[in-house]
């Protein structure tokens, strides 16, 4: 269902982005900018296994809550409706449940990530305050992981590791300035399924494939110099 909301809003803006460059993104003025942004997020449940001495072992399934999280990202507009950036992104997403067949086991946790990633945007101006943008990037989540706190006690269990990922992204900007704009965009982040080795209280585990390809929204304040 996210993968076709998502969808349904690329739609639109990539039909625009099938139009040859107009004049207004060839008069685009060049230059650098900067963003921060806050984000809520969403993610598919996993089926998975959770192996070692202190594993809850196979049959699982693990469902989340909606996340957060925020980020930025520093980049340039080449004045003919391109840009580039850098972005780095952090994002935590509670875990609602963890059940082996039909009890649960834990209900305490998170799952967690830092992502590099290098974006590329074709923008669209309009000649007024709006400007949608279309994009896409490749990067590096420098960590991902899970925390579950078994609800029968006992310690805390984490698990860690790190992957490539790929991101699509649609959204507008509002100038309210010459130099500051309003962002607000959907970014749809794909890792795919991870599995993860021990960090704390399962030495020798590991636990997976957790799915990680989350939908977000996110709103921001962008500066240019």
């Amino acid at each position: 269902m996210l993968k076709r909301a998502l969808s349904r809003l690329l739609g639109p803006l990539l039909c625009v982005g099938l139009v040859p460059a107009s004049a207004l993104a060839q008069a685009e003025p060049k230059g650098f900018y900067a963003t921060i942004y806050g984000q809520s997020s969403r993610i598919s449940s996993s089926d998975l296994t959770e192996s070692g001495a202190s594993g809850a072992g196979t049959g699982l399934r693990a469902e989340f809550g909606n996340g957060w999280g925020f980020g930025g990202d520093f980049g340039y507009r080449y004045g003919n409706g391109w840009a580039a950036e850098v972005e780095w992104n952090y994002r935590r997403h509670s875990l609602k449940s963890l059940k082996s067949g039909g009890a649960t086991i834990a209900s305490d946790g998170d799952y967690a990530s830092n992502t590099l990633l290098i974006n590329g945007l074709r923008r669209f101006p309009s000649g007024g305050a709006w400007t949608p943008y279309l994009g896409a990037g490749i990067g590096w989540v420098q960590e991902i992981d899970i925390d579950l706190k078994p609800s029968a006690g006992g310690g805390e269990r984490s698990y860690s590791t790190n992957k490539f990922a790929y991101q699509l992204i649609a959204g507008t900007e509002y100038a309210i300035t010459p130099q500051w704009r309003l962002t607000a965009d959907a970014r749809w982040l794909h890792v795919g399924s991870v599995n993860l080795d021990n960090e704390a209280g399962n030495s020798g585990g590991t636990i997976g494939p957790l799915k990680y390809n989350p939908v977000s929204v996110q709103v921001g304040v962008r500066y240019s110099f």
